[in-house]
């Protein structure tokens, strides 16, 4: 009896990671998600600094199961910026 390989898990779309990452901004620096938009920029956030953003990054890692190099990650500018990173880390491991 052959066992059928379970489909792979999709693809999250950019727009749904956009959106985590959002979540994961407002909770470490007690903003509303609201006010995260998807090209605001990080370090201008009130509360912001590298340690906080770092937890952001370190937490969106182990949601998606990825690990940037940290070249990339001190490129990261915006949530939109982040979630390509995401999606490129994802789409580059994806058998399919």
């Amino acid at each position: 009896m052959s066992q059928q390989a379970a489909d792979p898990t999709p693809l999250p779309t950019i727009s749904a990671v956009v959106d985590e990452i959002r979540a994961q901004v407002g909770r470490e620096l007690r903003l509303e998600t609201e006010t995260v938009e998807a090209d605001t920029v990080l370090k201008n956030l009130p509360g912001a600094d590298s340690v906080r953003l770092l937890r952001v990054v370190a937490q969106v890692e182990r949601i998606y199961d990825v690990e940037f190099e940290d070249e990339d990650v001190f490129r990261v500018r915006t949530p939109q910026e982040l979630a390509e990173l995401v999606v490129r880390d994802l789409t580059d491991r994806d058998p399919a």
